[in-house]
């Protein structure tokens, strides 16, 4: 598997489709209004650019897709289709699926390791996680974890990968070098999300079932403190420059703002119905969060925490992965099962 053609290459392509999508758009896609479900005043601000999502194309992959990632390179992303126990290839050039690897029972989350090497597939009701080697794209080992494993999530420095287990209550902690267990960390009922701040020292856990987060000390392995958010937490996003995490709250319909050095909520955003994947536009003025009980994509500024504006995607999207430069942005569509590309245009 190569892992080195030109981002240039790849961002022309987007940007041309883009630019014929905007087209074929522009006399169909209204002006972005306020949210429905947001309170007077946090519609987009008069006087301002008007940001508004885009559906670029439709990949179709296996059934029930639940996490997406995208390899380090951007050349290919991968796919955990829950409902056929396998892993979706998807060549990002192409925007076609050209392979498809058998894992583990109903695998959920996706994650590169090793300057993408391998990935690792945790498997919800197997209770494993599976290696694959992304040159040979076969699996080479299925490591034991927790109860009910969902996501999984890699250090900054690479060394080491959390997996959420839903049914333990703990993040186990894999070291990637090894691709072995190396400890267990109890984080509170039903962990979902897990993020980490860029400096690696802090990871946090939403616990979907305790309707808080979790804040891990990586160093100590133990939890520093918890955070109180909004009704079932499932999705987790810190910024690029650390200082703010991100929750998504699916029975709640908001996104919880959490200052990550004072470990408080400053703000909560209403969303779509059931929001969980999250994700930023290029430059992070843009958020975007997929909301899988209303078959749409949101943005929202990030700085003023208004909902700009709405886009429809396939049936219960669930997960997002940013492409190269954040110029767009992979959902999955768990019950279209398909992979929907959006962006933002103004």
């Amino acid at each position: 598997m190569t892992h080195h053609s030109p981002a240039s290459k790849i961002r022309a392509a987007s940007l041309a489709l883009l630019a014929g999508t905007a087209l074929l758009t522009a006399g169909s896609l209204p002006a972005p209004a306020a949210h429905a479900d947001q309170p007077a005043g946090h519609g987009a601000p008069a006087g301002r650019p008007s940001y508004k999502p885009v559906l670029l194309a439709t990949i179709n992959v296996g059934l029930n897709p639940r996490a997406v990632a995208f390899d380090p390179d951007h050349e290919t992303a991968y796919v955990a289709n829950a409902g056929s126990n396998t892993v979706s290839v998807i060549d990002v050039e192409t925007r076609k699926a050209v392979a498809t690897i058998e894992v583990g029972k109903f695998p959920y989350g996706v994650a590169f390791v090793r300057d993408g090497d391998f990935v690792y597939i945790p498997n919800r009701d197997s209770d494993d996680l599976s290696v694959i080697d992304t040159h040979t794209r076969k699996v080479i080992k299925t490591v034991t974890v927790g109860d009910a494993p969902r996501w999984v999530e890699v250090a900054p420095d690479g060394r080491h990968a959390y997996v959420s287990s839903t049914g333990s209550g703990v993040v186990t902690v894999i070291d990637t070098a090894t691709h072995a267990v190396t400890g267990n960390i109890p984080v509170g009922l039903s962990p979902r999300g897990i993020a980490f701040t860029p400096d690696g020292r802090t990871a946090y856990s939403a616990n979907s079932d305790s309707d808080n987060v979790a804040v891990i000390d990586t160093r100590s392995q133990k939890v520093a403190a918890t955070i109180t958010v909004g009704d079932e937490p499932r999705g987790a996003f810190v910024t690029p420059d650390g200082r703010t995490l991100y929750i998504s709250n699916t029975i709640g319909g908001t996104v919880s703002v959490i200052s990550t050095r004072t470990r408080t909520v400053t703000d909560t955003i209403t969303v779509g119905a059931n929001p969980r994947g999250l994700n930023l536009y290029r430059g992070g003025r843009i958020a975007y969060v997929a909301n899988s009980g209303s078959d749409t994509v949101s943005i929202f500024d990030t700085r003023t925490h208004r909902v700009l504006g709405d886009v429809a995607v396939g049936d219960d999207p669930r997960w997002t992965a940013s492409g190269p430069d954040g110029d767009y942005l992979y959902v999955t569509n768990t019950g279209s099962h398909t992979v929907s590309v959006v962006t933002v245009t103004r």
